[in-house]
């Protein structure tokens, strides 16, 4: 997993990194990872966290209230659910390809959830 594929599949749907930090579990402690802040717009704020050993989690949090944790059972993603609630969703992802496969499928996901929510009033 690299920073340039990760970039990639967030600007091939629409998205855009904020820029790259080093972060540790404590001051003083080595970095154990690189975060960057990302949004899609109108449909998605969030974090790409990606370890020092590769590992990577993208944390998604949906502009438009409702809770994630509802309707996990209904995601069709590649990536692992680690964590929802409310409006936030923590997904460890494999690949820069399964990335892009799900930041796709939330986009989508979250497009038809407000159109029919619109079409409802």
């Amino acid at each position: 997993m690299n920073i340039d594929g990760i970039a990639q599949a967030i600007s091939s749907v629409g998205g855009q990194l904020k820029g790259w930090k080093e972060v540790s579990e404590r001051p003083g402690k080595a970095p154990f990872a690189k975060e960057s802040e990302y949004e899609i717009p109108n449909l998605i704020t969030g974090k790409v966290h990606l370890r020092n050993n590769g590992d990577l989690y993208v944390f998604v949090v949906s502009k438009d209230v409702f809770n994630w944790k509802n309707r996990v059972k209904d995601l069709k993603l590649k990536g692992d659910v680690v964590d929802a609630a409310g409006g936030m969703i923590w997904i460890s992802e494999t690949n820069e390809k399964n990335l892009l496969d799900d930041l796709k499928y939330l986009r989508s996901f979250l497009e038809n959830l407000k159109a029919a929510a619109q079409q409802k009033h």
